[in-house]
């Protein structure tokens, strides 16, 4: 049996953690982002909390399990640093690229229960279609007069359907989300939101990822695939129009080039269409006797 951070241990699995103490609440510093990592009470406690919620079925896909307890810890961290219910923070969570994000409807949340703010954000809305804009409004405790930002559907738009659906719930989101970057930026120190995660190159997202980050990974996989038609129709063009040698190692070669200046496949493409011996114009080669092909090789990027 072993004792860290006040945890007590037994053949590897957790039996007893100390509570903390009301000395370690009291020590503890809600506005320094350090603070949990430095007070191992509070550490071994959060800790408790993020074995618990791996061990849900109830959480997204992403936290569920025991490999997800290290996951599951920076939900709990930081929602502790909101002091926020850690498994409803959860509940807004998504990862796509190994990166963190938070449902924008979430940082409204956030910003409302800081306890930095006379009343909460307020919302006032004008114009209609595109020209839709919102100001969002928000007094600090001790200030005199509320700060603000203002933004409109044709700016702040993205692929998300909600944005045509409920355009004046997204405006709230987006601008809370806005209003907190500028006035009150270490509530949302760290943190992405759906719209701010770029989904990069790495593969479709996970099932309980928002349907906007849904629908961008789908558009790109179907571009991807749409991509890969075209290059293997592209090779059989050039496999039927050269023997298999010097001939083709140098269409290929100057092929490959095309694409890779920057154009893509459509610059191959334009490329052997205008070529004087290949292109379209060029007069057809007699038919190739029929035979055994040998596997084609991807143009390479």
């Amino acid at each position: 049996m072993t004792e860290q951070n006040g945890t007590t241990e037994r053949n590897g699995s957790e039996t007893a953690i100390v509570p903390v103490s009301s000395a370690d609440l009291a020590n503890f510093n809600a506005d320094d982002p350090v603070s949990v990592y430095l007070n191992s009470g509070i550490f071994a406690q959060l800790q408790r909390v993020a074995h618990l919620m791996a061990s849900s079925q109830l959480v997204p896909g992403h936290l569920r399990g025991t490999e997800r307890r290290a996951d599951c810890f920076l939900v709990v961290a930081q929602a502790f640093r909101w002091r926020m219910d850690p498994f409803a923070v959860a509940q807004h969570t998504f990862v796509v690229k190994g990166k963190l994000g938070y449902e924008g409807k979430l940082v409204a949340g956030v910003v409302n229960a800081s306890g930095k703010l006379e009343s909460s954000l307020s919302y006032a809305y004008s114009g209609e279609g595109p020209g839709r804009r919102v100001v969002v409004s928000g007094r600090l405790k001790g200030e005199a007069a509320p700060r603000t930002v203002d933004g409109k559907v044709s700016s702040w738009r993205t692929e998300n359907e909600n944005w045509q659906a409920n355009p004046d719930q997204m405006l709230a989101y987006r601008g809370a989300r806005e209003w907190a970057r500028r006035h009150m930026p270490e509530a949302v120190l760290g943190i992405r939101a759906d719209e701010e995660i770029d989904l990069g190159e790495d593969g479709p997202a996970p099932a309980d990822a928002p349907a906007s980050t849904l629908a961008g990974v789908t558009d790109k996989l179907k571009a991807e695939a749409e991509n890969r038609a075209r290059e293997e129709a592209l090779l059989a063009r050039i496999e039927s129009l050269t023997d298999d040698g010097p001939a083709r190692a140098d269409l290929l070669k100057e092929v490959t080039a095309a694409r890779a200046g920057g154009g893509g496949i459509e610059a191959a493409e334009k490329w052997l269409d205008e070529h004087p011996v290949f292109g379209k114009d060029a007069p057809p080669e007699p038919e190739k006797p029929k035979g055994s092909k040998k596997p084609r090789k991807p143009l390479e990027e």
